[in-house]
């Protein structure tokens, strides 16, 4: 590392004026990036390549820093893009270790088919001031033979002034030889960045009230040395003297602010890169601060202003949580309050907490009372004592402020049953009709009256109403008994209708039944006739023969079988007609 890299930078904890001064000229390198706003260049910081020149061979990879000279001015942002030749070049690899920057706008991304590096970075107040400031480390590798130029385009240094002055002046390019050439010697590998991580302190943007960090990385195989420092330096070499070979590191008891975590490796080839891990801790809430409750003058006023605002040295106020009585608890970001609208309450005196939080999840409360007081309570002038439900109109009236909407609940067992909403005249009288069915019982009237503003006065006196029913209650709903009847009416209606169309039906099916028996009758006869015919037709035969010359035994049987067969098949015959006829 060089000398203006080695030196430790006094970066102490970002406070809030820090803060937005950085983020300022943050938000002004996005706005450069989007074409948003044109920089104003003043004479001063430029960006360069180192080195600005060399010879490779094609398949050798080489590596190149950005750097930026500040010429005398300190900077906390800058922002460019890289171009070089696709066809004889390709981006290996990019690297942020070891940067000045520790933010970063737009991380760093190549692309090998555009031929592209952008990146858009920057570091807190107090800044960086010198000649040598390493931002991006870019591994090239030689694709092909011919001379290589690498360029910026689109460069913004912005000067940390707190007002992001641009004061960016030049950049210089670069020019790398490709030849076919065998490559040269390989350096010696030494150990890359090792990677480390927090598990108290797992994101590096994050502040979180653990004061007692701890660090984790994994030593690879052929490390004979580490090297690690704790401090608030942002860039610091721990130095050539090697700890014993642990795998974790924990401190106690830190002071607040940004801290970073510094280890690098050693093998037989020397020390390797450095790794920067950052931890943001902050233990100490935000300081005490008091509510303003502001009515502008009216007592009435349903959505008073409320004013605070906290402070908090550290990591800064994240955002306010309101609870006004017992109801939920409002969130606002710090961009909303200070004033603060609440929403529309009701009258009454309510207990107030705004707690403040900070990054780091610290908190702080302050209280406070917030008293609204009642516009003019309606009056309900016109209500029945009791109300037929079903049979009669509910119909109530009563007086308010002149155009003011009044708001009539109806009660029953501690619920709201219903709500109507309506408006007073020009001359202060309201008034509501409803035909709606409710269940039997004893009823509460009330009225609130409701102003442009929202402001609600408190309830008026209540009436009471006892209802009864011209019906029955099933469940949440009444039905009439004339609707009772009407349904009753239907029901036996279809019910005829349908016997009717029953007993139609039965009667042209039973007399297709008949019609269709006397045909199968007329069948069976007809087919018994036949058979009978051809029974005996064969029994004359053996007549004839036991005449002529007597019948052997084997015709015997066959006439008695065909006598038998005769009389079962009448018998069958009649039986089956019979049971036909019954049916």
């Amino acid at each position: 590392m060089n000398t203006n890299m080695n030196t430790k930078l006094n970066t102490k904890p970002i406070n809030t004026k820090q803060t937005r001064n950085f983020l300022f000229s943050v938000g002004l390198v996005f706005l450069f990036s989007a074409g948003l706003v044109s920089p104003v260049k003043a004479a001063g910081a430029s960006l360069y390549f180192s080195p600005s020149s060399g010879s490779y061979s094609v398949g050798q990879n080489f590596s190149i820093n950005i750097k930026v000279n500040t010429d005398g001015a300190a900077i906390n942002a800058a922002q460019s893009t890289v171009y070089f030749p696709s066809d004889k070049l390709k981006v290996v690899k990019v690297s942020k270790s070891n940067s000045i920057f520790s933010m970063w706008v737009k991380e760093p991304v190549y692309s090998n088919r555009n031929g592209t590096v952008v990146f858009g970075g920057g570091l807190p107040s107090p800044g960086y001031t010198g000649t040598n400031g390493r931002l991006l480390n870019i591994t090239f590798q030689g694709k092909s033979p011919g001379q290589a130029k690498v360029y910026f385009e689109g460069e913004a240094i912005l000067a940390d002034d707190g007002r992001g002055t641009n004061i960016f002046s030049s950049s210089y390019g670069a020019v790398y030889s490709i030849s076919k050439g065998p490559a040269l010697p390989a350096r010696p590998k030494v150990p890359i960045a090792p990677e480390v991580v927090s598990p108290t302190h797992p994101q590096i943007d994050r502040w979180y009230n653990n004061n007692n960090p701890e660090f984790k990385w994994d030593v690879p195989s052929g490390i004979t040395g580490i090297s690690s420092a704790f401090n608030q330096d942002f860039i610091f070499d721990p130095g050539p003297i090697s700890e014993e070979i642990i795998d974790s590191r924990s401190y106690e008891n830190t002071e607040d602010g940004i801290w970073y975590f510094h280890l690098k490796f050693r093998n037989r080839e020397g020390w390797g890169e450095i790794t920067h891990r950052k931890a943001q801790i902050d233990t100490q809430p935000p300081h005490a601060f008091e509510i303003t409750v502001d009515n502008e003058g009216d007592n009435t006023n349903p959505s008073p202003l409320l004013y605070f605002e906290a402070e908090d040295d550290t990591s800064g106020i994240n955002h306010y949580e309101i609870k006004i009585g017992e109801q939920d608890i409002l969130t606002l970001i710090e961009s909303r309050a200070n004033p603060y609208k609440i929403p529309c309450q009701y009258p009454g005196i309510y207990d107030l907490e705004v707690k403040a939080l900070d990054y780091a999840g610290n908190t702080v409360s302050a209280f406070s009372e917030i008293k609204i007081e009642s516009i003019a309570v309606p009056e309900i002038t016109v209500c029945p004592e009791t109300f037929i439900s079903g049979q009669e109109v509910l119909y109530m009236e009563g007086i308010a402020l002149v155009n003011h909407d009044v708001i009539v609940f109806f009660e029953k067992d501690g619920k709201l049953v219903k709500k109507w909403e309506t408006k007073s005249n020009e001359n202060g009288y309201w008034s509501i009709s409803e035909d709606g069915l409710f269940k039997s019982g004893k009823y509460i009237v009330s009225a609130r009256a409701r102003d442009d503003r929202g402001a609600i006065s408190n309830p008026s006196e209540k009436r009471y109403v006892k209802v009864t029913l011209s019906g029955i209650s099933v469940g949440p709903w009444v039905i009439s008994y004339f609707s009772i009847s009407l349904i009753l009416f239907a029901f036996f209606l279809i019910l005829l209708i349908l016997l009717i169309y029953l007993f139609s039906k039965i009667l042209r099916t039973r007399k297709t039944i008949e019609i269709e028996t006397k045909d199968l009758k007329k069948k069976f006869y007809k087919e018994y006739n036949e058979l009978c015919k051809d029974i005996e037709r064969q029994l004359k035969m053996f007549r004839k023969a036991k005449q002529q010359r007597g019948l052997t035994k084997k015709e015997k049987d066959a006439e008695a079988e065909l006598l038998k067969n005769l009389a079962d098949i009448e018998r069958v015959i009649k039986e089956e007609l019979k049971d036909i006829e019954e049916i």
